[in-house]
Parts: C-alpha cells; structure tokens; sequence
C-alpha cells in the first residue's frame, strides 16, 4: 500500500527471484527485489519532480524541489526480501524516507506558503484559506542573488537571529542582520523581518533586493511566524 495506492508483486514475477534454499530456510535474489522497489519510487516518489502549481494569481507554473514523497529503498528491500523469503501472501505499508503532506496531485496539500517574485507578495494558506498575505523583497537580481524557485519545506523557526553573511578574510562578515522572526526553508535562504526597509513590494527587488531571503515588514512577519511550522511546504515562483 502506497497512499490510496496498491502494487501487487504477482507469484510469476518473485518466483524467479528464488535461488535456493538451505535447513528450510529461503534463499532470495536481493538485486531483483531492490530492482523492484527502485521501480516503485521511479513511480511514487514525488521529491526533485518537476510539479504543476497552480497559483494565487491564476496561472500555472512547473516547479521541482528537495520536498515530497521519497521511498526508503533500502529498508523496503529488506522487508520485501524477508517477505518473499515466507511464500506467504502478506501486506504491508511501504515506508517513507520522506515524507509530504498529501498523496494527490497536489502533494503539499492545501495549508503552505507561497512566494510569488513577479508581484513581490508571500501568501499563507491553511486548509485551502488565505489567511496571511504581505509584500515582500526578495533578492537581488542585479547581483545574482535571485531568489531561486522551487517547492521547499520549512526547517525551523528561530526569534532573536542574527543573520551573517561569508567571513572576510579580516574575520568580519560580509554583512550582518538582526531579525526578531527568522523561519529558513532553503538552506541559508528564509523568511524574516527587515526593520532597515521602509518599503516592500514593486521592483526593489531588481537593483536593492536582499541577499537571496524573503524581507517582511516586522509586523506581518511576526504574524507568519505565528502561523508557520517545521516541515510546512513552501513554494516559490516567478
């Protein structure tokens, strides 16, 4: 069982991955059976596949991404080889390495972040309401700092953060940035407030944008904060 899924491993196909036997005990072609689950993943697993978005300002939009299902090959090969080792028609419920919040289309299900770089605007949904919205700075494309696109997960949320960019060879950073609200989703990359901005939205972004983050003014960042959590979906586009 794989979600609302079923696969059924037919006796004519893990009849051949039988190679004997010794004291009663089942011998069974483990390349064959890791062969088997790899097929699966190619079918089920959803992280790093590009995915159709469909987003707040109407269009559509191809996105990839590290989120999604992933299936744990290794240890589903182990419990299949054990499983062909018995003879005996069993089930089971394939296990995840990864896991995402739905197994429909739409595998971020209906409660995530989204950044939209063309209108300069996040958006929050939970369970399928905009509940959050706010004008944002996103990075600097005249610096090569561009935000990338992509479907992420929420790492973790921090308060009291200090931001660093890469050390000098002098020991200092090429900058460095208190945030109260600070909620990372794309390594160094994340949400958080920019108290030294008086204006967000438009096209700052193009010539004074940030360093790869999502600015927020203090205010709505601290109401996203409030609403965000680890292993939420985010996705951004352009």
């Amino acid at each position: 069982h794989i979600g609302d899924a079923t696969e059924t491993l037919s006796g004519t196909e893990y009849v051949s991955w039988y190679t004997g036997g010794e004291n009663g005990v089942i011998t069974v072609d483990r390349d064959k059976a890791a062969a088997y689950i790899k097929a699966l993943a190619a079918k089920y697993d959803t992280a790093g596949t590009t995915r159709t978005f469909h987003t707040t300002s109407g269009k559509e939009v191809a996105l990839t991404g590290p989120y999604g299902w992933k299936i744990d090959q290794t240890a589903e090969t182990d419990n299949l080889v054990l499983m062909a080792q018995t003879g005996i028609n069993q089930e089971r419920e394939v296990q995840f390495s990864q896991q995402a919040a739905s197994h429909s289309d739409a595998d971020w299900g209906n409660t995530y972040a989204e950044v939209d770089f063309g209108a300069q605007h996040v958006y929050m949904y939970e369970n399928g309401a905009l509940t959050w919205d706010a004008p944002c700075v996103t990075g600097n494309v005249s610096k090569n700092y561009t935000t990338p696109e992509g479907i992420y997960s929420l790492t973790y949320k921090q308060t009291d953060r200090v931001l660093r960019g890469t050390k000098q060879a002098d020991g200092t950073y090429e900058y460095e940035s208190h945030v109260d609200y600070w909620m990372p989703f794309n390594g160094g990359i994340g949400f958080h407030d920019a108290s030294w901005r008086s204006k967000f939205g438009g096209t700052i972004y193009q010539y004074s944008g940030s360093h790869g983050c999502i600015n927020l003014p203090v205010d709505k960042a601290k109401l996203l904060y409030e609403k965000v959590y680890k292993g939420m979906p985010v996705l951004c586009h352009n």
